[in-house]
């Protein structure tokens, strides 16, 4: 059990990075824009400080995060820590819970506008992350109160690859309508997958009886696995039995991203954008497979009266998995849906946007709607704050700022800056936590849309 909890703890620290700040997306000075729809473009080209030039991470799910980290004598614990009681890790929890990951981190970035100061292209370097988690309520119960039933659809499922962009925005009809493309070649660096199907455990006097069947796909390079032969005369390898040194691409793969924005009244602006529209083939040269089908029996629990148990024998090596014939496999990426309306008022100098974003993980779809209030006193000084709706589960307040004076664009923006923490800055009746920063060098001139049109 022990080697279960470490596995459920690392998923649970490492998974819940979901990049997208919607705060971003109405905040005309920011270089981040065009990352959430082509079609947009900042003020002027721009040159991102290498690696600093774009940083996104964050926290999403369908639970809050206060119900997955919890304050202990000055340190963060998860939930399957044995300082958090069972009643208390489990209070939150719902039948299936979903945390998500999409890290991003720009390694190089430059863009320019053309000579006719409206077309817009830049091409983009980046490292993206993904993970993907479900893990049902009944897994928690059987760990926290050695409960036992039927455990079903625990899935793990994560990604990694660099992304080379290009994208190109260009104008029509009377600059109404902006139209952005942008072209992506993928490099597919770690892909791996698990499912359990069933997971069904049930307890027999002194005595733990476990009935599994599951998968794992893994591709890597160097990837390697011991594997042993079984009792029933199969191959077979465990957790602990693979390893992998990612030096070099596993797959390619490419995807695109389409975006337009369009001018409804001289101050009322509707945006359409679908990013990550693509796949990455994984060859099955570096590719590890493995099937686990298996009935096995564990001993060493008590239950007592108050629902806690003494800690069973039991570990991951005993899920062996049945090595399969390993084949190359096509994975879509994790589409995104924006769709904006923006309203600017006082010549400019503040707006209110709505925006709604659809994300299409591996086991749901999720859906936000961000209301934001942008104020433009100045040129080169703009703020945001919004607040986002995520599904049915609460609330987010962001906040942005992009500071675009002529020698230096700085953008940060965050939700968690206002919002009830723990000492650590996690939040508080929130289920996502984003934080989005970059540093860049502007160059050549303004552009001839966007920002502060009046002021040239």
């Amino acid at each position: 059990m022990k080697k279960i909890r470490i596995l459920l703890a690392a998923l649970l620290v490492t998974v819940g990075a979901a990049a997208q700040n919607p705060s971003s997306y109405f905040m005309e000075g920011s270089t981040f824009r065009s990352q959430l729809n082509p079609a947009f473009a900042p003020q002027r080209g721009y040159v991102n400080f290498p690696v600093l030039g774009g940083i996104q991470v964050g926290m999403s799910g369908n639970i809050s995060l206060d119900k997955i980290f919890y304050p202990r004598d000055g340190k963060l614990v998860t939930l399957l820590d044995s300082s958090v009681s069972a009643a208390e890790a489990l209070s939150g929890l719902k039948d299936k819970n979903l945390l998500g990951a999409d890290t991003r981190i720009n390694v190089i970035g430059f863009g320019a506008y053309t000579k006719n100061r409206k077309n817009f292209w830049s091409f983009d370097l980046n490292v993206r992350v993904n993970a993907e988690a479900n893990i049902p309520y009944s897994l928690f119960d059987f760990i926290k109160n050695g409960q036992e039933g039927r455990i079903s659809d625990i899935g793990v499922i994560s990604d990694s690859y660099l992304e080379a962009a290009f994208s190109y925005s260009f104008p029509l009809l009377d600059d109404r309508l902006y139209v952005g493309v942008r072209g992506k070649f993928l490099a597919g660096i770690v892909r791996a997958k698990s499912n359990f199907n069933r997971f069904d455990v049930s307890l027999n006097e002194d005595r733990w009886a476990v009935e599994a069947d599951g998968s794992l796909d893994i591709s890597a390079a160097g990837l390697e696995a011991t594997t042993e032969m079984n009792d029933s005369g199969e191959m077979v390898y465990t957790f602990d039995d693979i390893d992998f040194k990612p030096t070099s691409p596993t797959g390619y793969g490419f995807a695109v991203d389409l975006g337009a924005t369009y001018d409804i009244l001289p101050d009322l602006q509707a945006s359409l954008a679908i990013n990550d529209l693509g796949f990455i083939g994984w060859g099955k040269g570096n590719t590890l497979s493995g099937r686990s089908v298996k009935n096995m029996e564990f001993t060493g629990v008590t239950v007592d009266g108050e629902g806690t148990s003494s800690q069973p024998d039991f570990n991951l090596d005993v899920l062996e998995f049945q090595k399969q014939e390993a084949s190359s496999a096509t994975r879509m990426l994790r589409a995104t849906v924006n769709a904006g309306l923006e309203y600017k008022m006082w010549q400019n100098r503040a707006s209110v946007g709505l925006l709604y974003t659809m994300r299409f993980w591996e086991y749901k779809t999720l859906h936000n709607i961000t209301g934001s209030v942008n104020f433009r006193p100045i040129d080169w000084f703009h703020l945001t704050g919004s607040y986002t709706v995520i599904g049915n589960n609460g609330g987010a307040l962001g906040l942005a700022l992009n500071l675009c004076p002529g020698w230096i664009n700085f953008f940060v923006a965050t939700d968690v800056l206002m919002a009830k923490h723990t000492p650590q800055w996690i939040p508080i009746r929130q289920s996502s936590m984003n934080v989005t920063l970059g540093l860049g060098f502007p160059i050549g001139k303004r552009g001839h849309r966007g920002c502060r049109d009046y002021l040239r």
